[in-house]
């Protein structure tokens, strides 16, 4: 949880059900207002382009003919390019591909003011329907009034927003995630010891229920001490100089690291490698590519897989199954799955090195998911369907 990178358009137990209502503008456009929100759209994204960050000249140009679908148009805008956002952007594009899906992608550089535009410019082109992963829960109350004026459906993925007006969310369980890599830590320590710890940007939900979670099992372990705690922005290169002056300040004290995502953890490492310090325990979350490395070569001594492909997908997933009036699970919950070196192997084959065979199932896979409720499934040794 990188840079601004902007998406032109181009021609290409029982749970509830929630059904999306009908009306003029959903479950889908009329003809002929289709046609004149890609008009809109068109016109706007010049503006996107010019004012949004770097251009992306590779737009989502899946023709959808096999789909039997209509085509629809979802306007994406992600709090910053992170590996996690990037392995998931790669997850949408192969799954709008797949089921007629015209995405639009901007990226907001980690600045409000950003997506707010972003936003405003989606709401402004009359999409089908919006995704944002947003930089603040607090953000966005203007945009999401907006698209509710304009019948737009609103949704927010793996990052929540503050606001009883969305559409719908698809949105990880952080707090769990928090208290499941702490848990690995207690256990590394043996209870006792002297950690630090990486934040997330503060004030977006991941940091905030991902330190709940965290604060949760350090509470059960009252001999583990916290040295220090900052935001590294989920960033590698920020977590190398924050972790450098922490070592400066504590030196042999520090006893392991508790990173809230692993681009920080990966920081960490570098940190404490350069310093010569290679025995202490890192752990993360999400399972990008470099981390599950780390865990596999015992650099971390875990991860939770939070696959940006999987979820990013399902949440573009949920978002069209609404705007296409489909019977779905409502605000259906990503539960990510421990890694250890146990599993990480499989994981691996996931994101790293069977990729292209993932990728090729990832519509059927997503699709069965959603109409499941389980968004994490992905075949792993320890989940269920």
């Amino acid at each position: 949880m990188g840079d601004p990178t902007t998406k032109p358009l181009t021609d290409h137990d029982e749970e509830p059900c929630f059904i999306a209502p009908s009306n003029e503008r959903n479950p889908m456009f009329t003809k002929k207002s289709r046609i004149a929100a890609a008009f809109a759209v068109t016109s706007v994204a010049a503006l996107m382009l010019a004012g949004c960050g770097a251009g992306d000249p590779n737009a989502n140009t899946g023709s959808g003919d096999d789909s039997g679908q209509e085509r629809i148009t979802i306007g994406v805008s992600v709090y910053d390019m992170s590996s996690f956002v990037t392995e998931g952007k790669e997850g949408i594009e192969r799954y709008a591909e797949e089921n007629n899906i015209e995405i639009l992608w901007n990226s907001a550089g980690l600045d409000v003011n950003t997506q707010a535009s972003q936003v405003d410019q989606y709401v402004t082109a009359g999409v089908d329907a919006i995704v944002v992963i947003p930089v603040q829960a607090d953000s966005l109350q203007p945009q999401i009034a907006a698209a509710k004026a304009a019948d737009i459906p609103f949704f927010d993925v793996n990052a929540s927003l503050n606001s009883e007006d969305l559409t719908g969310s698809v949105q990880p369980d952080d707090v769990a995630a928090g208290e499941q890599e702490a848990q690995m830590m207690m256990e590394a320590l043996g209870g006792k010891g002297n950690v630090i710890i990486l934040q997330g940007p503060l004030g977006g939900s991941g940091e905030i229920n991902r330190g709940k979670g965290i604060d949760n099992v350090l509470a059960e372990n009252p001999d583990v001490k916290v040295l220090a705690k900052d935001t590294a922005n989920w960033k590698r290169d920020e977590a190398v100089n924050k972790v450098s002056n922490w070592i400066s300040a504590f030196g042999d004290d520090i006893d392991g690291v508790i990173a809230q995502n692993d681009d920080m953890g990966l920081g960490a490492l570098q940190a404490l490698k350069e310093a010569g310090m290679t025995d202490v325990p890192i752990v993360g979350i999400d399972g990008i590519a470099d981390g599950l490395e780390a865990v596999k070569n015992g650099d971390f001594i875990g991860t939770s897989l939070q696959n940006g492909t999987v979820e990013l997908s399902a949440g573009v997933a949920y978002a069209a199954a609404i705007v296409r009036g489909e019977d779905v699970k409502e605000n259906p919950v990503y539960l990510m799955p421990a890694i250890t070196k146990d599993n990480v192997d499989e994981a691996i084959g996931h994101v790293v090195t069977e990729r292209d065979a993932f990728l090729k199932n990832l519509s059927e896979m997503t699709n069965k998911n959603l109409k499941s409720g389980n968004i994490a499934y992905e075949g792993l040794t320890g989940q269920s369907e």
